[in-house]
Formats: C-alpha cells, sequence, structure tokens
C-alpha cells in the first residue's frame, strides 16, 4: 500500500466512523421514555468527559514539555479559556435578547470544537510522517488515525442521540452527526500540511476545546440527567459512557 494511499484512508477512517456512530439515531423509536433519555444523556457526559482527559488534555499537557516544569499551563490556560468561551456565548445571546443557545446546539459545538484539534492532531501525524518518509512513522500515523477512528464511534452516538431527542428526528439527529464529524478531516488535512508549524498551538486548541466540552456537560447534561425521575439510569450512563472512552482511549492510544 503507498504512503498516499495511507494517508487518505487514515483521515477519511476518523470521518467515516464518527458517521456510522451516528447511524445509530435511526436505531431508536422517534419517542423515547424519560428513564432512556436519562440513560442517552448521562452517555453523552461519560463520552465526553473521559474524551476531554485522554483525548485532549493529557495530550496537550505532554505536548507541551518544552515549557518545562510549567507543561501544565497549556492545559490549563486552554481549559478555562475553552469554558469561557461558551458561558460568553450564552451571555452574549440574553444581552441580545434571545433564550440562549439551547442545550443540543452547546453539545453540538462542543463535541465539534473537539473534533477540530483530534483531526489536525491525524494530519500533523500522517504529514511528518510523509515528510520524513520513515515507514514506521507512516505506520504509526496511520494506527493513530485507526485509534482515532474507533473512538470516533461513540462520539457519533454521543452527539447523534441527544440531537435526535432535542429535535424529534432520526435524520436530523444524524445529520447532526456527521456535520460534527465533518471538520475532523478538514483538520487533518491543514494539519497534513503544516505538520511543522501547527504543533506549537496544539496544546493550547486541545485543552480548549476540552474546557467547551467539560462547560457542556457541567452546565446542560449533569442537570438533565440527575433531576427527576430516572436520575439513577443517568448516573450509570455516565459511568458506562467514561468507561467505554477510557478503555478505548487507552486500550488504543
Amino acid at each position: 500500500m503507498s504512503d498516499i494511499v495511507k494517508v487518505v484512508l487514515g483521515i477519511s477512517f476518523i470521518f467515516v466512523m464518527t458517521s456510522l456512530g451516528a447511524l445509530t439515531s435511526f436505531l431508536f423509536k422517534d419517542k423515547v421514555s424519560v428513564k432512556f433519555n436519562k440513560l442517552i444523556v448521562g452517555f453523552s457526559s461519560g463520552v465526553m468527559i473521559a474524551a476531554s482527559i485522554w483525548s485532549l488534555l493529557l495530550p496537550a499537557i505532554d505536548g507541551a514539555s518544552n515549557y518545562g516544569s510549567l507543561k501544565f499551563l497549556p492545559a490549563v490556560l486552554g481549559f478555562f479559556v475553552g469554558g469561557l468561551f461558551l458561558a460568553l456565548i450564552d451571555f452574549i445571546c440574553k444581552k441580545l435578547n434571545h433564550c440562549g443557545m439551547k442545550k443540543s446546539s452547546k453539545l453540538f459545538l462542543a463535541m465539534t470544537l473537539h473534533n477540530i484539534p483530534e483531526g489536525i492532531a491525524v494530519g500533523v501525524a500522517f504529514g511528518s510522517a510523509w515528510a520524513t518518509g520513515d515507514a514506521s512513522a507512516m505506520a504509526l500515523a496511520l494506527s493513530l488515525a485507526i485509534g482515532m477512528g474507533v473512538q470516533n464511534f461513540p462520539e457519533g452516538m454521543a452527539i447523534a442521540l441527544p440531537m435526535k431527542q432535542a429535535t424529534g428526528s432520526k435524520t436530523k439527529g444524524f445529520f447532526m452527526g456527521v456535520l460534527s464529524g465533518l471538520v475532523e478531516p478538514i483538520g487533518a488535512i491543514i494539519g497534513f500540511f503544516l505538520a511543522a508549524s501547527i504543533t506549537v498551538i496544539m496544546p493550547w486548541a486541545l485543552s480548549f476545546a476540552a474546557g467547551a466540552m467539560i462547560y457542556v456537560v457541567v452546565s446542560e447534561l449533569f442537570p438533565e440527567s440527575q433531576v427527576g425521575e430516572g436520575a439513577s439510569l443517568g448516573t450509570w450512563g455516565t459511568m458506562l459512557g467514561f468507561m467505554l472512552m477510557m478503555a478505548l482511549d487507552v486500550g488504543l492510544g
């Protein structure tokens, strides 16, 4: 298999797996019970928390090794700015006399922001391997893309199912899941061509996305999954989503 085929397959795979996860929107009936909705929302929370830690914050800290004893700084500041970004969007919307962003809109925005640096990371890996011509580096980049793609399946579910519930449409849930993942191959292409220079901002971009995701989890998903009937299912849904993404991130990372 030529290097160009490996690059195309790797970049395509990460998007295809998100789309396959979003297809689960069609596996459930249009109206779901309150208890099942708690489970779905809890699952999404767990997926996002685990992805924030293992896919975003830990790589951000590892990627900031040139900061020495302050290598935590990009992760801490980027995380704060990511949360502040969504808080400011909420504030601006309310000042403009809108009702603010809906939970589903915040969830979509946070997951999309999370996919951008993940896509860039895959592109950087392929771009660096391409530039050096190192076969082992290309194999590692392909492994990264496969691992990222497998992780993207539950992430596609985590956006499509709540969006389906919020909009009442399986088709809308599916397409919102697909759209959230579309930025990943775009980011990968950018990362491929800017592999040498874009690594400088990667720790900040990764932690920014993590902050945005945790903000949505705490402000929107936790309250919905923990209030009223079926709260225990919301808790176990969070546990299940977290365990699944932790196993995928650690096992395939």
